[in-house]
C-alpha cells in the first residue's frame, strides 16, 4: 500500500508540474502573438504610431504590429473579411462595417473630425447649391454619403439631386477633382489639403455640424473576449500616446512623420480634436446629442438603414463597449 500511496504522490507531481508548464506556454503564446491594428493615414489614429515609437506598448506588456497604409478601403475590406485584430475608421464607417462583421466592437473614440474632414469642389462650384446635377465622389471610408446628404440639406437639396462616381482610392479622387472628371469629393486630411493646393476650395467641413464626424477604433469581439488583458494594454497605450503628443505636437509630429508616408505639417492636429480617455469616458454617456457616441451612432444607423447600407437588425449597445476604458485609472 504504501508504495501504490508513493506512485500516486508522484503522478500527482508529475500532473501539477505539467499543467503549471502548460499555462506557462499558453501565457507565451498569447503574449507573443501581436495584436494586429489596422491604420490608415489620418492623423487622428496616428497615436498608435506614437505609442509604438515611444515604447508604450512595451511598458504595458503588449505585442502589436501596427499596419499602415494609405488605402482606407482595401483594410476595410479585408477587416470585414476577418483580417487584423483591430481597425481605426470612423464611426459611420465601422457602423458600416458591422453589416459584414458583425462582430465588430468600438471600444473608444480616437478623434472628433472638424475641418479635416470637407467637402472640396472645383473652380466652378461656388456654393453647394451649385451641385445640382453635378457629378460628386464620396470617399472610400463608408460614412461620406452621411456627411454629404446632410451638406445637401441645409442647401435644399437631395441625394438624387447629384451624379455619384465610384473611384478607387483617395488620391485618385485628387487627380479626378484636378482634371475635371468630377466637380466635387468628400475627404479627409491630408487630401483635403493635397486637393486645396492643386486648385479646389472647400465648400463644407465637419465644423459646419460639430460632432457629427467621430473617429474610432473597432475590435473583432472574439479578440475582447480571447485577448481582453492585451486589449487593455493596447488602450491603456493608446491614451499615454495621447496626453504625450498634446503635451508635446512638434515632437510627436516629428515622430510620427518618421515612420508614415505623411510629413511634419501632414501630421498636425488641426482639423480635429484627439480625445483623452476623460473626454472618452464623457463621450460614452447616454444623452441625446452630439456630445454622446450613442447619439452620433443613431443618426448614422437611421440613415444606413433607410438607404440599404445595413440590412440586419444593429443593436447599438453591443456595438458600442466602453467597459475597456471603464478600467483604466
Amino acid at each position: 500500500m504504501k508504495r501504490n500511496y508513493r506512485a500516486l504522490f508522484f503522478v500527482l507531481i508529475f500532473l501539477l508540474l505539467f499543467s503549471v508548464a502548460a499555462c506557462q506556454n499558453t501565457d507565451a503564446a498569447r503574449s507573443e502573438k501581436p495584436l494586429e491594428i489596422a491604420v490608415d493615414n489620418w492623423p487622428g489614429f496616428m497615436p498608435a504610431i506614437l505609442a509604438d515609437e515611444l515604447g508604450y506598448f512595451d511598458d504595458a506588456g503588449v505585442n502589436v504590429d501596427v499596419i499602415y497604409s494609405e488605402n482606407a478601403r482595401q483594410q476595410r475590406l479585408e477587416f470585414e473579411g476577418g483580417a487584423y485584430d483591430g481597425i481605426t475608421l470612423s464611426l459611420g464607417s465601422l457602423i458600416a462595417v458591422s453589416n459584414k462583421a458583425p462582430d465588430t466592437r468600438v471600444i473608444f473614440l480616437t478623434d472628433i473630425s472638424t475641418t479635416g474632414d470637407a467637402v472640396v469642389a472645383g473652380p466652378d462650384i461656388e456654393t453647394i447649391a451649385d451641385l445640382k446635377g453635378k457629378r460628386i465622389v464620396l470617399g472610400s471610408a463608408g460614412y461620406g454619403e452621411v456627411v454629404v446628404s446632410v451638406m445637401l440639406e441645409e442647401a435644399g437639396l437631395t441625394r438624387d439631386d447629384v451624379i455619384w462616381v465610384a473611384m478607387q482610392d483617395e488620391n485618385e479622387a485628387v487627380q479626378m477633382l484636378q482634371d475635371g472628371r468630377v466637380d466635387a469629393f468628400q475627404t479627409w486630411e491630408p487630401y483635403v489639403s493635397r486637393a486645396v493646393d492643386n486648385g479646389a476650395k472647400v465648400i463644407f467641413t465637419g465644423a459646419d455640424v460639430p460632432g457629427l464626424i467621430p473617429d474610432a477604433i473597432g475590435f473583432h469581439e472574439a479578440t475582447l473576449r480571447e485577448r481582453p488583458e492585451d486589449v487593455l494594454a493596447f488602450t491603456e497605450a493608446w491614451f499615454r500616446a495621447v496626453d504625450y503628443w498634446l503635451a508635446n505636437p512638434d515632437d510627436a509630429a516629428r515622430l510620427i512623420s518618421n515612420v508614415v508616408t505623411l510629413s511634419e505639417e501632414e501630421v498636425s492636429l488641426d482639423g480635429l480634436e484627439l480625445l483623452t480617455l476623460e473626454e472618452n469616458l464623457d463621450f460614452f454617456v447616454q444623452r441625446d446629442d452630439f456630445s454622446s457616441v450613442y447619439h452620433a451612432a443613431a443618426i448614422y444607423i437611421d440613415f444606413f438603414s433607410k438607404n440599404g447600407v445595413i440590412d440586419r437588425p444593429l443593436d447599438i449597445n453591443e456595438l458600442l463597449d466602453d467597459s475597456f476604458i471603464a478600467q483604466l485609472p
